[in-house]
């Protein structure tokens, strides 16, 4: 007996498509709706991560360079390309500084130096705080750093973070020593490596050309022939106080660690040993140097008592 079936089972039987079946435009349509929400997608989370994964990039860098600068001497004060050195200064028992050079410091370069000192500032306030270099082979000396202590580290409560720049004229181990109103304070060790023997390289300055530091030193280059005399006509830029005081040249010859005395201004009457501006510079002077022997050397132009820079030529015979 068959029973006749209610309205809804009739609907219910009717196919859910308008056209009356799933024809191949409706399933292109859906396939293209499907993918566009997937680029959607997917562009969505390339425009987020991709400035997560550059930022985490920029971060890592940063802490790379931040931990070279501070781990060039690991703690058995091994320094990278170096010996072992001594990098901080214990007086029985008690840590009073610590010394962190820059990376891969090289002589006749001038470098900065970050020291830490421990004791509170009073320790140091309105005393004359003095750096001295000494190369442990030949025993020279420079003097390198000489400031009345005026204020702390900025940021800091102490001198947790006082600062140098200074240049040392050859390479290996140097000890630094530390003066407090001319009283040993303390000293460290630092390791200079060996400098580039290539010729210094000429700048313009006004109308002339100029070998040396640009913006630093200089000197026209009339050339060298060995044990024969020579006016240069030397440049020098910076501040008064940093200019003001007797000039000196001293030279290195290649392959050794020998310093000669190349001109030395009168120490006594030349405070001020230099002229005035001229081709572009702040100071200069001219005077007459002569190397010994052919070959290549390093000019070190002292004022004052502190190398500026160093300078590579040739000497011919």
């Amino acid at each position: 007996m068959n029973e006749e079936k209610p309205a809804w089972a009739k609907s219910m039987a009717d196919p859910p498509f308008v056209s009356g079946q799933f024809t191949a435009e409706l399933k292109h349509n859906i396939l293209r709706r499907t993918s566009e929400s997937r680029g959607k997608r997917f562009s969505i989370m390339k425009a987020v991560c991709v400035p997560l994964v550059i930022a985490s990039l920029v971060i890592g860098l940063l802490y790379f360079k931040e931990e070279a600068f501070l781990s060039r001497i690991n703690p058995q004060g091994e320094v990278s390309g170096g010996p072992a050195i001594r990098n901080s200064y214990y007086e029985q028992g008690r840590l009073l500084f610590t010394l962190n050079p820059e990376p891969y410091t090289k002589a006749g370069e001038t470098a900065g130096y970050m020291i830490h000192f421990e004791e509170p500032l009073g320790t140091f306030m309105g005393k004359t705080l003095t750096l001295y270099a000494v190369h442990q082979l030949s025993g020279l000396k420079e003097t390198v750093s000489s400031e009345v202590i005026t204020k702390s580290s900025p940021g800091y409560p102490g001198l947790e973070r006082y600062t140098a720049r200074f240049t040392l004229p050859v390479e290996g181990v140097w000890e630094l020593h530390v003066l407090l109103d001319d009283k040993p304070y303390g000293n460290v060790q630092l390791f200079m490596l060996e400098p580039s023997w290539d010729i210094t390289p000429k700048f313009q300055s006004g109308a002339y050309a100029m070998r040396g530091v640009e913006k630093k030193v200089g000197f026209i280059d009339a050339g060298f022939i060995a044990d024969k005399p020579q006016k240069y006509m030397w440049h020098f830029w910076g501040n008064e106080d940093l200019l003001n005081g007797p000039f000196e040249v001293k030279a290195v010859k290649q392959g050794t660690d020998k310093i000669i005395d190349v001109y030395s201004s009168n120490q006594l009457s030349s405070t001020n040993a230099l002229g005035g501006e001229l081709n572009g510079a702040d100071r200069n002077i001219v005077i007459s140097m002569k190397l010994p022997e052919a070959g290549r050397w390093r000019l070190l132009p002292y004022i004052g008592g502190r190398l500026l820079e160093s300078i590579v030529v040739e000497v011919l015979k």
